[in-house]
């Protein structure tokens, strides 16, 4: 749960790379040593740092809470990236949501591996605005969770899918990820944005990838939207299964069936079985179970 009133700084953003960068250990790589596993860090949204950065490209943010931040990843062929966009903003408009800018994440890649920069995608930062008549900010997350799955689906199935493919790490009001196929030790120097000093937030969840079940990619670098987890579900393809043969009844008072329709399938192909789980957990909470009683 995140509070703005929770005391917020970038030492908090810094402390937690540093843990990471002392987990390295802990992820891995290839026959490339600066082919990473993947690594990552969530954090609070940090409201000052976007606002002045959207202020550049000419757009003034609404207030906290009052914008949802996703982060995507798209292919690099001009083309496949322009239909990407264009379809995330015809979703945007037939769920009545307006996309006020795109923003190019920085990122230095001196130092990554080939591998994994033979399948980098362009990272980009889109802001949505809140509607009007939306006075629950937990509303507008599940408005921006139905964007993201809306969009996922839609441009899955009708844009050609090269060795990058689209992917969205996050959406949300209140959180952020910065992730990739990355060691460790690359994410602070590979993503700018983590060395300013306005980017601050009250908490950094962090992990390490160490691939097993499934190869090493940028989506699947962790954290995902909710967790960070280390895998190793051996009951997986049994819940995938009890998944499929069940969603098309599920029902919620948060979103209506054709909501719900727009929502499915919940696991898509190609996940790991952490990925796997997040999207569960995802769904669960925002259909109005606390986390905790998800985590049960």
């Amino acid at each position: 749960v995140v509070n703005i009133k929770e005391h917020k700084s970038h030492k908090i953003v810094s402390d937690a790379l540093t843990i990471l960068e002392n987990m390295e250990h802990r992820g891995a790589c290839g026959c490339e040593n600066n082919t990473g596993d993947g690594a990552g860090i969530m954090i609070q949204t940090p409201h000052e740092f976007f606002f002045d950065e959207c202020v550049k490209l000419g757009v003034h943010l609404p207030p906290f809470k009052k914008y949802g931040v996703g982060v995507l990843f798209l292919p690099k062929d001009i083309r496949l990236k322009e239909e990407c966009r264009d379809i995330l903003n015809r979703c945007a408009e037939k769920l009545g949501l307006e996309i006020l800018v795109y923003r190019k994440v920085p990122v230095n890649p001196d130092d990554i591996g080939v591998t994994a920069l033979s399948v980098e995608p362009e990272i980009e930062q889109v802001f949505v605005a809140c509607p009007d008549h939306i006075a629950n900010p937990d509303d507008f997350e599940r408005k921006l969770f139905l964007l993201k799955n809306y969009a996922s689906h839609t441009i899955f199935n009708t844009v050609k899918q090269d060795a990058i493919g689209f992917y969205i790490a996050s959406f949300s009001y209140k959180t952020v990820v910065y992730k990739g196929q990355l060691t460790s030790l690359q994410l602070r120097e590979y993503f700018p944005d983590l060395s300013d000093k306005r980017l601050v937030s009250a908490f950094g969840l962090i992990h390490s990838r160490f691939a097993t079940n499934t190869f090493p990619s940028w989506k699947l670098a962790q954290p995902f939207r909710y967790i960070a987890h280390n895998g190793e579900i051996n009951t997986l393809q049994g819940n995938l299964n009890w998944l499929k043969t069940s969603e098309k009844n599920f029902t919620s008072p948060h979103f209506t069936k054709e909501e719900m329709d727009l929502l499915l399938p919940i696991i898509t192909g190609e996940q790991s079985d952490s990925a796997c789980l997040d999207n569960m957990i995802e769904l669960l909470t925002l259909c109005g179970r606390s986390l905790p009683h998800v985590m049960m």
